[in-house]
This record gives structure tokens, C-alpha cells and sequence, in this order.
């Protein structure tokens, strides 16, 4: 045999090899499970998680993605302050208490089919690491497991590690009694954050109120320097006649404004209905990197019926809509339609009428505001 021939004997059993070594090690037979840990399940560094998706066996799903600007669903929605945190530290510091037993598998398996949420984690990563250095690094996914139901005892869940399916654990969070299901929701309404309007006055540049009902009540307010701003009425003219201690009074309720609740279950025929015909007001602000939050608000059937002196129905009687709640619409995006209460927007809902001074004329821009 030549030299040429040995050497490709050689590689083609060296691949033959790997390939054995591959599927022995996949399949677990290979070092007798002897590489099973108790940190299997656990993330190393939160700081590189870029992304996580979610799904349960019911097609819900929700998938979180970092931003520049924090935490997004499906990159866009705000996600509730500190829950994808409190999410990270338990992937970061979950433990394996212990393989489930061999009679108890099938029972856990039935379970799992039924109620488990796939967790997918992806990171930047390097593919690999040479002298403590990576190379190649791009987002990948770098874990996937799936997220049971809890144990009988309450202070752990079923889970199952992708490679290890023929292999349930019984997963647990050092220090927390209870099981940490709970925290890996696949349902969107319960990560997305209740703040519609955030933002500090000093940071605003710009305020468009559109009256739909009144439209001579629109009016605009603008960022003219440092820390002042003008008024326009609805034709887009300068007023100089204002009480400039309610625009400033004004600017200052967009400070955390929330949302009371999400109407997910709601029916998409009224859903258009409502947008259809019972929309009276359009608030977006501009802040001064340029971002825009718009919300456009719609008119609420009252909770109560009414009915004239002759028992009949009154329908579509404005003074017989919802006086404590609104719908409200955020950026555009008709898939969620949320409840607002007039207690914590009525500020926000202000005429044009309601700045114009009545006394003594007054310059066309607000005195200095300080942080």
C-alpha cells in the first residue's frame, strides 16, 4: 500500500470515528451520563442573552428581544421593568436537584406533553475561544429545554434539556421557595409593559394633541431651545397669549402613564367597530432623539343601559358612553387594545381653550425649566 492510499485510510477512519464518537455522545451512552451537571440548565453570563422565545403546546408564544432601548417584544413593545431581569437571574441560577425516577417518567412525560413551555436562549457567542479570545462571535442559539409542570412538593418543576429527552430533571432555584414556571410565560399581554407615556419634560420636543370631535381644539406645543417651547393653535399658528404655568404643568403628565389593562379577548368585529367610529382624540409626543409614542383614543359603551321613556334601547348617545374608561391604541398597532382610565389621563386630555389666558398677554415661550 502507498503512502497516498494510507493517508486516506487513515482520514477515513478518523472520520468514521468521530462520527461513532458523535452519536454515542448525543445519545448519552457514551461516559455512562457521566456528563450530566448540576448547572445544566443555567445560563453563565446574562449579559450576552440577546434573545428568548417561548411557546407553549397550545401555540402561544412570545419572543423577547434586547434593544438599544431595553427589552422589546417581537423588537417593538416595551416589556414590563425588571421582569425579563427577574427571568435571567432564574435561567442564570437554576439547579438539576435530580433525574426524575424511571417509574415516574412516563407519568411526567404525559404531563410535559400538555402543559411544558419550550425555552429557546440565544447569545452572542464566539465559535470558539483561543487564548481567552472569540472568534466568530454572532448571536446563536445556545440552550433549549422545556419547562414543566411543578413537582407534588410545590418547590420545583419538571424539566426536560434538548439532547436529554429520554431524561426528565427535577429543576429547582436555590434560596426561592416555590417552582419557577410561573416566570416563563408564553403569553404576550403578560410581559408588555403598562406605561404608554414616559417621558421627562426636559426630554420632550415635541407635543401634536388632535382633537377628532372639536378639531379647533388641536393644538401643538414645541421645544424652541434648551428648556422652552411655543404654542400653536390648530391652523399651526404661534400663540403668544398663554398661561405658560399649564403648559408646563402640562408637559409634565407624561411621567409615567399607564394603562390599566389589555383587552385581549375581545371580539375582532367590535375591535374594528370601535376603531371605525368612536375615535375623538390623538396624542404623540416626540422626545428629542426623535422617538414617537402616538396613542389614539376611542370612546367606551357605558357599563350601564339606557332606555327612553318608552323602554327603548338608546344606543350611540354620547353622554351614554363610559365616563371612567377609554380604549386607547399605541402606535398604530391595532392587536392591542388597551383600557384607560380618564383618572389617570383626564390631565393629558386638555383643550387648547384650557391655555389661552384670559388677563394680561404674555410671551410666546415658557421660562427656563430646570431638571
Amino acid at each position: 500500500m502507498n503512502k497516498k492510499n494510507l493517508i486516506l485510510l487513515i482520514g477515513a477512519a478518523v472520520v468514521v470515528v468521530g462520527c461513532i464518537f458523535l452519536v454515542l455522545w448525543k445519545s448519552h451512552v457514551l461516559f455512562n451520563r457521566s456528563d450530566l451537571k448540576e448547572d445544566m440548565f443555567a445560563i453563565s453570563d446574562t449579559s450576552t442573552v440577546t434573545r428568548i422565545f417561548m411557546a407553549d403546546m397550545h401555540e402561544n408564544t412570545v419572543l423577547l428581544t434586547k434593544t438599544a432601548d431595553g427589552w422589546r417584544i417581537s423588537d417593538s413593545i416595551p416589556v414590563v421593568d425588571g421582569k425579563v431581569e427577574a427571568l435571567l437571574s432564574t435561567m442564570q441560577n437554576i439547579r438539576v436537584q435530580q433525574p426524575a425516577s424511571k417509574n415516574s417518567i412516563e407519568n411526567i412525560n404525559r404531563m410535559m406533553a400538555a402543559s411544558a413551555v419550550k425555552v429557546e436562549i440565544y447569545e452572542q457567542k464566539p465559535l470558539f475561544t483561543l487564548f481567552k479570545k472569540g472568534f466568530f462571535v454572532k448571536e446563536r442559539r445556545t440552550l433549549t429545554y422545556y419547562m414543566g409542570p411543578a413537582t407534588q412538593s410545590n418547590m420545583g418543576n419538571y424539566a426536560i434539556l434538548e439532547g436529554y429527552e429520554d431524561m426528565p430533571f427535577i429543576i429547582y432555584l436555590p434560596g426561592f421557595r416555590g417552582f419557577v414556571a410561573p416566570r416563563y410565560s408564553p403569553y404576550t399581554e403578560d410581559w408588555i409593559s403598562h406605561k404608554l407615556f414616559d417621558t421627562k419634560l426636559t426630554r420632550i420636543q415635541e407635543v401634536l394633541v388632535t382633537d377628532i370631535d372639536n378639531p379647533n381644539e388641536s393644538f401643538r406645543i414645541e421645544k424652541a431651545g434648551a428648556r422652552f417651547f411655543h404654542l400653536y393653535n390648530a391652523q399651526g399658528t404661534p400663540i403668544a397669549n398663554y398661561d405658560t404655568s399649564k403648559v408646563i404643568n402640562y408637559l409634565s403628565e407624561f411621567r409615567n402613564r399607564n394603562y390599566e389593562s389589555l383587552d385581549s379577548d375581545i371580539e375582532p368585529d367590535k375591535r374594528d367597530s370601535i376603531i371605525r367610529s368612536s375615535h375623538f382624540k390623538t396624542i404623540q409626543v416626540t422626545d428629542v432623539n426623535g422617538t414617537v409614542n402616538k396613542l389614539d383614543l376611542y370612546r367606551m359603551d357605558s357599563e350601564y343601559d339606557y332606555y327612553d321613556e318608552n323602554g327603548n334601547h338608546i344606543d350611540d348617545v354620547e353622554m351614554y358612553y363610559n365616563r371612567d374608561r377609554c380604549y386607547a391604541i399605541l402606535n398604530g398597532d391595532k392587536t392591542h387594545l388597551y383600557r384607560v382610565q380618564y383618572y389617570h389621563f383626564d390631565r393629558l386630555l386638555q383643550p387648547f381653550s384650557y391655555f389661552i389666558t384670559k388677563g394680561e398677554k404674555q410671551k410666546g415661550v415658557l421660562e427656563e425649566i430646570s431638571e
